[in-house]
Formats: structure tokens, sequence, C-alpha cells
């Protein structure tokens, strides 16, 4: 059977303590200073069963925040209610809190019966049931019982049993956490901290992430129920033995984490509510209590949508932190007012890596907030744009393993893995699309600017994606296979463009080459062309460039000019003066190009970075 873990909440003096020692004969107050004064000031804990937890939490509205680390990882409710009181104000926060919590099942246990009459009883099951009305816990069950003399202990203990065979399986991440719920120092082992698993399992020796702080310890020891055990996992009461941890770096509200998954956080963007009973709205800016799991953190708020959430609504916002606090997405919350200390209403993470300008963090919660939650992953992973998830980003972004991501990428058509050289990356198809459109649209402007221009360069592109290197190489290739895109040596542009030069122009280009093909590798200079044909510089360049770019001219250093038909018959040369010989002089070289030795070394060093020749000494030889 799987770990089951029972809450018990309620207003303070309605017997919880006497409850559980009359379910298991445990008494969960182990503090001298509450056996002294007779309440819970910390949480307790029994078991009913070698499968079931019992936890007491704390009645007494100064100890709300003890009892929310207890029904932090409550599967079933048992919701104590005094019979001689009925619904008291901690009964009713203590309801409120579990409802926040979406904890599964429960059941009312209204005790002390032997100091009510029949007709105050039937008075307190009719509050207790306007208590339940519309809830969890509408249909619970109600158990009158009696601590004191035993009276229907049998039947809850019973009841709840059958209850907990009914407990649905918990939502398990595929990483091991833990919440700390306590925290001391054992003579001969060390530090040991306690608390539920919340999610995946433990080894001893297993390494673990103890955060805030991200401490690295190896697990020495583990107990289970009161036993050594070797393993402990989902739902299971763990005692964690850590290695080489101090008792002062690790406290109450820290978490225990598989490495690579979780992080300390100072803002994170939530879905939050305004219980319908909250005296008065939260404005922006507003200060609150944050309860999440063990921990209670102070926190600013700022609404996205408008500047006041009034009761009963909830909106996006974000939660600015006063101290680290330990969140994945999905973590259910508690909100607390500042002063007085009450709880006003709860909250689900949605986004823990805050990294942008409040502007677009608003639009980005909002976003989320109005998605449905089957489609928040598609969300979270298309706004990256043309800087796209890394696996590594998207572990801390969503909390939960490598093997779970992997099963919701192949279940969604919409999600795919790009790989590239050594890269890997989580995008939307929409996103990839939405990238290859950029860049037809930016080659259709660069066109339209650069009609002498054969196309643009790598760099210009990325500068325009503002992407990284390997993400923009892995979008030209796949443009170039779908000949989405044309590549002309470095330069990409649009297929269906091609250079058009006036019948002026096209006349001076054909002007220049014939007379460029004329003079071999003894070319003129631009300034010479310019005085030859008698138009200026600048005119020149602009019809040469686009020579260059149709891969009619050769221009070498920037300055020396040659026709591209003329190179590769002097290439035809170089080839047959090595099938005859096995090396080459500069002299040699300048007897085949009929050039001097001027043009000769700036061409012997254009055939070496070309690698068709390399340079040995002084001589060169054929790259085989």
């Amino acid at each position: 059977m799987k770990q089951t873990v029972i809450g018990l909440s309620g207003h303070i003096d309605h017997g919880k303590t006497a409850l559980v020692k009359a379910l298991t004969g445990v008494n969960t107050d182990s503090l001298t200073e509450e056996q002294k004064r007779g309440m819970t000031i910390d949480i307790g804990f029994a078991f009913l069963d070698e499968n079931i937890t019992l936890i007491d939490v704390p009645g007494h509205e100064k100890f709300v925040k003890n009892m929310m680390a207890g029904v932090s990882a409550v599967d079933v409710a048992l919701l104590v209610v005094a019979a001689d009181d009925g619904v008291m104000p901690q009964t009713r926060e203590h309801f409120e809190i579990l409802n926040l919590l979406d904890i599964p099942l429960g059941i009312v246990a209204i005790n002390k019966i032997d100091l009510a009459d029949k007709d105050w009883l039937e008075l307190v099951e009719l509050d207790i049931g306007e208590l339940l009305q519309g809830s969890f816990m509408e249909d619970a069950p109600i158990l009158k019982v009696s601590a004191e003399t035993g009276d229907g202990v049998d039947q809850l203990k019973t009841t709840l049993l059958d209850l907990c065979k009914k407990v649905p399986d918990k939502q398990d991440r595929g990483i091991f956490r833990l919440h700390v719920d306590r925290v001391f120092s054992m003579k001969g082992y060390g530090t040991v901290v306690t608390g539920t698993v919340n999610s995946g399992s433990l080894k001893i020796g297993d390494t673990v992430e103890l955060l805030p702080g991200s401490v690295k310890s190896k697990v020495r020891g583990l107990q289970s129920h009161g036993e050594e055990v070797q393993q402990v996992e989902t739902g299971d009461r763990a005692a964690i033995n850590l290695q080489g941890v101090e008792i002062k770096q690790i406290e109450r509200g820290s978490q225990i984490a598989e490495i690579g998954y979780l992080q300390s956080l100072n803002q994170m963007g939530v879905t939050l509510l305004l219980l319908g009973s909250a005296q008065k709205p939260i404005t922006q800016n507003q200060r609150i209590r944050i309860h999440l799991g063990t921990q209670e953190v102070m926190a600013r708020v700022a609404l996205t949508d408008g500047k006041t959430l009034q009761p009963g609504d909830d909106c996006p916002a974000l939660l600015r932190l006063e101290q680290p606090m330990v969140a994945a997405r999905g973590d259910k919350f508690i909100i607390r007012s500042f002063s007085p200390v009450i709880t006003i209403g709860g909250g689900e993470v949605m986004e823990v890596l805050i990294e942008e300008k409040w502007k677009i963090v608003k639009e980005k919660l909002q976003n989320l907030y109005e998605s449905p939650k089957s489609d928040q992953l598609i969300h979270l992973v298309q706004e990256e744009g043309a800087k796209p998830i890394t696996p590594e980003k998207l572990q801390y972004r969503i909390g939960i393993s490598k093997e779970q991501i992997n099963a919701i990428v192949e279940e969604k058509e919409e999600l795919f893995w790009l790989t590239h050289k050594q890269g890997k990356w989580l995008l939307t198809q929409n996103q990839w699309n939405e990238l290859k459109n950029s860049i037809h649209n930016f080659l259709k402007k660069y066109h339209a600017k650069n009609p002498l221009n054969a196309g643009a360069q790598k760099e210009e592109i990325r500068q325009h994606l503002n992407c990284e290197n390997s993400i923009l190489e892995a979008l030209l290739q796949s443009m170039l296979d779908d000949k989405s895109i044309s590549q002309k040596g470095e330069l990409f542009l649009n297929p269906n463009f091609s250079i058009t030069l006036s019948s002026e122009d096209d006349s001076l280009q054909n002007s220049i080459l014939n007379q460029l093909d004329q003079e071999g590798f003894t070319s003129s200079t631009l300034a010479q062309l310019s005085l030859k044909t008698g138009n200026s510089k600048e005119k020149l360049m602009q019809v040469l460039n686009v020579a260059e770019q149709q891969g009619k001219l050769l221009r070498i250093d920037g300055k020396l000019m040659f026709t591209q038909k003329n190179f590769i018959i002097l290439r035809e040369k170089v080839n047959q003066f090595f099938s005859n010989h096995p090396e080459m002089s500069v002299s040699e070289f300048k007897e085949l190009a009929h050039t001097s030795r001027k043009y000769a070394v700036p061409l012997l060093e254009y055939f070496d970075k070309k690698k068709i020749t390399y340079r040995e000494g002084n001589i060169r030889k054929l790259v085989r």
C-alpha cells in the first residue's frame, strides 16, 4: 500500500492531540513547553499503521505558520471540531487553508461528545455542514467521537483506513524533493532532517542539494516510520542523515532536492486567489506572507491586471520576495496578511524564471494565466523566441525529471527537440516557423534596400534575429534544405532574387570585364580604370561589386582585380604544372601567370588560402 499522510487541523483546545493519542497511543506534544501549557506549539507525528502517518498541527492562531509546515504534504484532512465549542475562528482558517491546498479527501471528527447534549450536537453538525458546503469536503463523513472516553474512536479509525485506500496517486515530479520540517543533531551521526517525501525517491549514498544555498551533501543514512531503510519514496515520512552539513546550514523551510531542478528565487509569477471571506482587497505593492511547503517568506505583490484584487477573485501576479524562496512551477501556497496575521488567500506558481522588464513580465504572466494548463508549457517554450530553451534551463523552469519532459514532448505534436552540433533546444513548430518567416522578411527588405547586393551575410541575419550562432546555423541549413532560401558563397538570399543592372550599368560592367580579361594578371587599379573609362570610382565600385557577387570577378586584398575566367585558366595551368613537377617557385608561377612579383605573391597567397597550394619555405606544393 502507498504511503498516506493524514493531517489533523482545527481550533485550539478542540482535542486534536488527545485524538491522535486515542487513535495511536502516541502523545505528539513532545516539547516540554507543550506539555506544560497543554497546547500544541509545533507539529507532531504518529503512525496509524506502517503506511499511514498522522500529523498533529497547532490550532492557536499564533502558530498557524507551524500548522502550514504540517499540512504541506497532507493527503487526507481530518478536521476536528469540539462538540462543546462548535466551529471557531481557527476552525475556519484551517479549513480555508486545506481548501486552498487542493487536498483530495477529508473527514470531520466532532470531538468531546461527552461534553454536549443531543440538541447542541445537531446545531454543531448543521454549522459544520454550512462550513463544508461547496468545498472538497462537502460530502465528507462526519463522525462523533470522544478522545476522553473512547466513544467512536474505533469507527473513526476504520473510516480513516478506508478513506486512505481511496487517496489518488500523488503527482510525482520524477525528481527527489522534500520540504524540511525538523532539523536536529544526533551524537555520532551529525545533522538529521525530517520531512515528507514530496516526489521521487532517495537512496543511501545519493548526492542531494540543500536549498536555499545550493549546499551539496551525500546521504549517510535513512529512516522511515522509526526503522532504518535503504530507500524512501513519494509519501514516506523520512529522516535523512546528511554528510558534511552543519546544523546551522539548514532549517525548517529548507528543501532537499535532486541536483539541477530547483533553485532559490527572488521573485515568481503566480496565480493569486483572494478568499471571499477576506475583509478587504489586495492592493498593488501590498506586503504579504507567503507559506509554501514548510517555508514562510515576506513578499510584495505586483498585480498584472488592475491595481486591486477583490475578495473572491483571482488574477496573475508577480511576487517580489524579501528572502530567497525555493519553488517550482505548479506549487500551491497560502498567503496571509502582514497585519493582522490572518489567512487571506492562496495560489499556484506559474513561472520561476523571471528575467525581463516588468512590461514584458506582465504580458507573459497574463498569457500563461489565460491559457489552459495543458497548453502552458507550449506558451513557456514559444515565448523564448529566437533564444530557444535548453534542456537544463527547462528542468529548472518546470521542475520535473528529464524522462517526464521527454514524455510530454513526445505527446505534444507542437513541440520538438532541435539538435545542431553540440546544442539541443526545445521549440514549438510555430516558433520555428516564425523564425524562418522572420529571415524571409529580413531578406525581402534587405533586397529592396540593397538591389545590387546578391544577399546578406550570416552575421547580418544573426543580428536581426538576436540569436546564438548555432541556432542560426540550424535555421539556415533547414531553409537551404527546403529550398526556401539560396546561398551564393557566404551570402544568403531569397531564391527568386537576382541582381538587375540597368542597360547602361550592364554595358559598363561588360566593358570593364573585357578590359580586365585582356590585361590578364597585370590588371589596372580602380583609379586607373576610372581614368580609362571616365567614370567615378564610386560608380565603378558599384558595378564591380555586382560582378564579384555574380562570380564574374575575383578581388584580392580588396584592390587587385582579375576576372574569374582568367583565374580558372590559371588554376588549370597550376594543376597541369604539378602533374609534372613536385613543387613550384615564385618565379615559375610568375611565368605561368605572365605577371610580375607584385601580382604573383598575392595570387599565390590566395591559392594557399583556397587550399589549392600550400607553402613550404620559399616554394609551393599542391594540396592533394
